[in-house]
């Protein structure tokens, strides 16, 4: 959408009349404010004489005569500083396609989505990208122990079960982790979040929510260079950055580089550390960034890009000897490698016709080369050892493509239909090495390896009709079926033999928007989940992790879930409002059991050993909620972001409310903002807090 602000002077140069028109992609919104004799010049207004706005369909050549009567509402003098101004434009005004796939406002939108714009990214220190949606409510930030390698939790759900996107475009990670956000900060434009079940509109792994990170494009300059760094005192480490951008007539272009280094974290001496630094903490990363676009069009309403990057990683992982328990006596991680490289291509075209009004098209290639090593030392009896070394050498390639066209058959209907295809292909070399001591005269030790091809391969149509069908109401209902195929393309382990499997499914979603309350969206939201297993749960058998094998499962269903929410957004007078009550179960949840437990493990298999099974379910619910309030003639805003929530695990033996999430998360405080000398000045005094957390597995209890 678009917004033209207009002011009306008499003929000594003070303003009669002020309005504003918002042009979004089926509706114009014209709001007009008239203000009485006693307001001053540069001072706000303090009678309102008369106002108006509104907000509807348009048929064509209707948007005349709703100026005619725009004029008509302002007929007294208005006062307007360019301050006053800025202060009417909060969060819930930001236009995203995020949870709908078309453009709509924070405020009118049927999702929970939050966006995270350029302005709020630059005043935030570029330490992650996780770190940046930290305050999100129902968003928590994990690193599992991985220094650099942040993840996020959404709602509860595991990052495993969240959907990372760049540019439309999703990052893979068969891990039990999840997939670690590793892009630079400084190269971002704008953030897009969508908390609960998104599979209809963004596909399978999206039951917790999807994250959508937009990179930036080229600056309107012709030429214009960007330098930042920034310094940790807690690790003593370092981040820079720099980039060349620019427009010249209609091509735009963007390349940037950063570098960033960090040593071990400083921690206080005593419980953790002796130093002062805690072990196996340091990590270093390095980023490449390309992007080339060009429009062109009678109307420059046709846009294709293509964009290349490279990310690099190396880290360690610390673990708490406080976690150890009999019979390991030391755990240690090393990831020297990961890295991601990735080529994208795009095409949009807007505003094509009546009836075809978008067209988007979008491929990629990526591979992710990874290096994993774990050591488990173990003294299962006094004198006696085992020390079990495992290491995994990991490359995926990932190609695929979404197409998505929208239409308008009817001026109450918009429809979206798209297509969708991902090839997602691991290559996993693994070994194994086991030393025994205090057995024999000598220690004895074992070696075994094995290398598994597997692929994942997901073809998906999707649809969805936004419905006008009364004043101030819209109903919007979509679908998407899924045609998964997952193969063993080749295996050295004797106990599998190559095989392929298949799968449909389908998911539903639905949603009511109301905006008959001035200033007030109320809305429900209903959603599905779905995730297939991943080709490491499937088919790879590793010793990481436990020191023990845990087998792959062939026959693992899908993991889904269903979600319902309600919903209330007010923004007026300072005050920006936006409230969630959520309800999600999910079933089939895949967790790792004892063998002769669960699923049936390989012949010779023993009851240390391990199988991915079905086993899980969960039921979320919870409130979110943000707000901030402007106090008038000042620049102080208080505001609140936080969340209540509650998951219970449904686990083979028992129920539990442990289930690591925190009852209570958010962040409380005020911030200023104020020109000083030509100068933007910005301060922002706040509290986080968190309440503790305990969880419960099937296997095992700790607190």
């Amino acid at each position: 959408g678009a917004q033209t602000q207009a002011l009306i002077p008499d003929r000594d140069g003070r303003v009669m009349a002020g309005f504003a028109v918002s042009k979004f992609r089926r509706s114009t919104m014209i709001k007009t404010t008239a203000l009485g004799p006693d307001a001053e010049d540069g001072m706000p207004a303090h009678v309102l004489l008369a106002g108006g706005a509104i907000s509807r369909p348009l048929a064509k050549g209707a948007l005349a005569k709703r100026w005619v009567l725009g004029l008509m509402l302002s007929t007294a003098s208005l006062s307007w500083t360019p301050a006053q101004a800025q202060d009417s434009t909060v969060w819930l005004d930001e236009i995203t396609v995020i949870g709908t796939r078309t453009a709509v406002s924070v405020q009118d939108n049927p999702a929970s989505v939050t966006v995270i714009d350029r302005e709020q990214l630059e005043r935030k220190a570029p330490e992650s990208i996780a770190e940046m949606l930290r305050d999100v409510p129902g968003v928590e930030v994990v690193d599992s122990s991985a220094a650099g390698m942040k993840r996020l939790r959404i709602r509860g759900e595991s990052s495993a079960r969240v959907t990372i996107l760049v540019d439309g475009q999703e990052i893979t990670d068969h891990s039990t982790y999840g997939t670690p956000i590793l892009i630079d900060p400084s190269r971002v434009e704008r953030i897009d979040v969508v908390r609960g079940p998104a599979s209809v509109l963004y596909g399978a792994k999206a039951i917790g929510g999807v994250i959508n990170i937009i990179t930036k494009r080229g600056s309107e300059k012709p030429v214009e260079v960007e330098l930042g760094s920034t310094y940790y005192s807690g690790t003593k480490g370092w981040q820079g950055w720099a980039a060349l951008s620019g427009t010249v007539n209609d091509l735009d272009y963007r390349i940037s580089g950063s570098l960033e280094d960090h040593n071990d974290r400083k921690v206080a001496e005593g419980r953790y550390s002796s130093s002062g630094r805690l072990d196996g903490t340091s990590f270093d990363t390095d980023d490449l960034y390309l992007h080339l676009g060009y429009a062109f069009g009678a109307a420059k309403n046709h846009y294709i890009a293509f964009k290349a990057e490279q990310n690099r990683l190396a880290t360690d992982s610390w673990t708490d000897p406080e976690t150890l328990a009999y019979p390991i006596t030391d755990f240690r991680i090393e990831l020297p490698q990961r890295d991601r490289r990735k080529i994208g291509a795009y095409y949009d075209g807007k505003d094509l016709g009546p009836v075809v009004r978008n067209v988007h098209v979008d491929a990629f290639y990526q591979t992710i080369e990874r290096e994993f090593l774990n050591e488990v030392a173990m003294m299962p009896l006094p004198g006696r050892s085992v020390t079990v070394t495992s290491t995994s050498d990991d490359e995926i390639e990932d190609y695929g493509g979404t197409a998505q066209v929208d239409f308008q058959f009817h001026p109450d209907h918009y429809t979206v239909m798209g297509v969708h295809y991902l090839s997602d292909g691991l290559d996993a070399a693994k070994t194994s090495t086991t030393v025994t001591t205090g057995f024999g005269p000598r220690p004895i030790t074992t070696f075994s390896d094995g290398v598994d091809q597997a692929f994942i391969r997901t073809a998906s149509a999707f649809a969805q009709n936004e419905w006008s069908f009364a004043k101030d109401f819209k109903l919007a209902t979509g679908a998407r079926y899924y045609y998964v195929e997952t193969e063993l393309d080749y295996t050295t382990a004797t106990n599998k033999t190559p095989e392929t499997n298949s799968d449909g499914h389908i998911v539903t979603s639905a949603s009511l928007v109301y905006t008959g309350i001035q200033d007030t969206t109320l809305r429900f939201n209903y959603g599905e989940g779905y995730i297939t297993p991943t080709l490491l749960q499937l088919f790879t058998d590793t010793a990481a992790g436990r020191g023990s094998i845990t087998y792959g499962n062939s026959d693992l269903d899908a993991e889904t879930s269903r979600s319902y929410e309600i919903g209330a957004r007010y923004n007026a007078h300072g005050l920006a409002v936006d409230a969630t009550g959520f309800y999600t179960t999910a079933e089939d949840y895949i967790a790792t059991v004892r063998c002769g437990t669960g699923a049936p493990c390989p012949t010779g298999s023993t009851a240390s050993q391990y199988i991915y099974d079905n086993v899980d379910a969960a039921t979320t619910y919870g409130i979110e909620l943000m707000a901030e309030y402007t106090i008038p003639g000042t620049r102080f805003t208080p505001y609140a972001n936080g969340a209540w929530m509650r998951r219970k695990l449904e686990l083979v033996e028992f129920d539990t409310f442990n289930s690591n999430t925190p009852e209570l998360s958010g962040r409380f405080g005020v911030r200023h903002e104020a020109v000083v000398a030509g100068l933007n000045l910005w301060a922002d005094l706040f509290v986080r807090a968190a309440t503790g957390v305990k969880l419960s597995s099937w296997n095992e209890t700790t607190a």
